[in-house]
């Protein structure tokens, strides 16, 4: 054997060395595995806590269909107007524009920690055909062309088409709205991507709704 052969020296230093190489790297892997692991679990907490509200929001809107806040508006001049108004939206006869009518506001359900709405409420009739703004050549929801649909969200433009608003249930007469309500962020501004959506039929109140 020639001697360079027999010159064993640093060989448990290169062994080691290995060795720790292979430990850090596992480590490293398991530290990525597991910073995973928690964001896929807070994503999961965040989404059931904002369907959560949506949820919430949107059961307390359809409760008090009827009795919805009135939105508020100033010109800039001190003129406050009325935007919103669930009324326009339920009437038939009283209001020429009810047609091109939705509503939209704050559901008054708050998250508790923050001083922050649950959900935004969006409440629209469901037509037989496409919006108008539609017909004029405007996609739904696009600020230049529609006036209409410009403040809903593309959920709520996305009620299907083919119902007619007005129905016949036995002895009583129905009209069905669309109600959409998407969750607000509870650790940031802005809306999420999280919403629930449900068509309701309200029965007609002659006392309060004019044909």
């Amino acid at each position: 054997m020639t001697p360079h052969l027999r010159n064993e020296k640093g060989s448990v230093m290169l062994l080691t060395m290995m060795f720790i190489l292979i430990i850090t790297v596992m480590g490293l892997i398991a530290t990525q595995t597991s910073v995973f692991e928690i964001k896929i679990a807070e994503n999961n907490r965040r989404y059931s806590e904002e369907f959560a509200a949506a949820e919430l929001a949107l059961n307390h809107a359809i409760v008090n269909f009827r009795n919805q806040d009135n939105v508020e508006e100033d010109d800039g001049s001190g003129n406050i107007t009325v935007k919103y108004d669930i009324a326009r939206l339920l009437n038939d006869t009283r209001y020429p524009d009810f047609k091109d009518n939705y509503y939209v506001n704050d559901s008054s359900q708050e998250y508790t920690s923050v001083d922050r709405s649950l959900a935004r409420i969006e409440i629209r009739r469901i037509v037989r055909d496409s919006l108008e703004c539609q017909k004029e050549g405007g996609a739904a929801g696009d600020d230049a062309d529609c006036g209409l649909c410009k403040d809903l969200t593309s959920q709520a433009n996305s009620v299907p088409d083919g119902l007619p608003h007005r129905r016949y249930d036995g002895s009583i007469d129905k009209r069905r709205f669309a109600v959409t309500a998407t969750a607000y962020k509870r650790s940031a501004s802005g809306l999420s991507s999280t919403w629930v959506q449900k068509g309701v039929s309200i029965p007609v109140e002659q006392d309060r709704d004019l044909f």
